[in-house]
């Protein structure tokens, strides 16, 4: 009868050198100070941004994308500076918000949804803006004139209209 536990001991421990050996080849990710079985290898690792992977007809959730181009980039802020005597409201008189865009409307027309590639937000285009002509996208920030300044100004981007 003890031969029938020491068989079953030893099976037992076979079974788990050999699941160990088999660990001993997989990529070591550590995560909390601990490692990982059967952890995604980083380079399968899916992006950050769902958004920003490079979208040809549809996004990540199935919306049909249309790609504008590489848009120039700047941000302002809702300071008198940044909208002069009109004030911090977009093209149709309405406060100004994150995800409001000041756009040339030759280019992209008002009302316009958009995603710019690095945002897991969609943007949409409500206002104008004085030096805002062709493919450059004026980005609303909430934050001071000299934090908005400091944003990148002029980077470009890929920038997709969003079809519903």
């Amino acid at each position: 009868m003890n031969r029938k536990y020491v068989l079953v001991a030893l099976v037992g421990i076979w079974v788990c050198l050999g699941a160990f050996s088999a660990r001993a080849d997989a990529p070591k990710i550590i995560r909390n100070g601990e490692y990982v079985i059967n952890a995604i290898d980083i380079d399968e690792a899916p992006p950050i941004n769902r958004l920003s992977e490079a979208l040809d007809e549809v996004d990540a959730n199935g919306h049909k994308m249309e790609f504008i181009g590489n848009c120039t980039i700047t941000y302002y802020c809702p300071c008198r500076k940044c909208n002069g005597s009109w004030g911090a409201i977009d093209g149709y008189g309405n406060p100004l918000v994150w995800g409001t865009v000041a756009v040339d409307p030759h280019k992209i027309p008002l009302g316009t949804k958009l995603i710019i590639d690095g945002y897991d937000t969609i943007f949409t285009a409500r206002d104008t803006g004085s030096g805002v002509d062709g493919y450059h996208v004026d980005v609303f920030v909430p934050v001071s004139h000299s934090e908005a300044l400091r944003m990148g100004q002029g980077e470009k981007r890929k920038v997709w209209r969003w079809v519903e």
